[in-house]
């Protein structure tokens, strides 16, 4: 997992897994586009929105810039433990680990950018690492646990199978 970007951000897009068409950045083909034409009104893949300062100047929008985003996971059948079937315990092994790289990166997030307003979770195995690496910061880290929960979250379906009108409430 690639440290977040480290900018002052006000949303943080959190996805279950890389997808096919991902090359370095998340969002990066077709559904890429949906998502920058529905947050930034414009049709330009939404990673090199989020990475790209002389892009986002050229857009003229300020807030292309304050969007952070995580990848939780790779797209392999091995990383597809939420399926009702056990994951083997170098599965379970590596997820455990992911947990805590997740509570790191969140503690460190939420202590770096004190804009950070929500967390939008794209998939149920995001959602799953997240509410995990939640009850971890909750035993380690109650100030930071706090903090995160007080925060706005909001609970989509994966990328793939999210629609243009779940996407709506990101652009506030």
């Amino acid at each position: 997992m690639e440290p977040v970007i480290r900018k002052k951000i006000h949303t943080l897009l959190i996805f279950d897994r890389a997808l096919p068409e991902d090359q370095t950045y998340p969002l990066s083909g077709a559904k890429g586009l949906e998502v920058a034409e529905v947050l930034f009104d414009q049709n330009i893949p939404f990673g090199r929105l989020v990475t790209d300062k002389e892009l986002a100047l050229l857009v003229g929008n300020e807030e292309a810039k304050r969007y952070g985003m995580l990848t939780l996971l790779r797209d392999e059948d091995r990383f597809k433990p939420f399926q009702n079937r056990k994951p083997t315990p170098d599965i379970e092994e590596e997820i455990s680990e992911r947990i805590r790289e997740l509570a790191n990166q969140l503690r460190a997030i939420r202590s770096r950018c004190s804009s950070l307003e929500r967390i939008v979770l794209f998939g149920r195995a995001a959602q799953t690492l997240y509410d995990q690496a939640l009850r971890q910061l909750e035993e380690f880290n109650p100030p930071a646990h706090e903090e995160l929960t007080s925060l706005e979250c909001l609970r989509l379906p994966t990328i793939r199978r999210v629609t243009r009108e779940q996407l709506e409430p990101l652009r506030r």
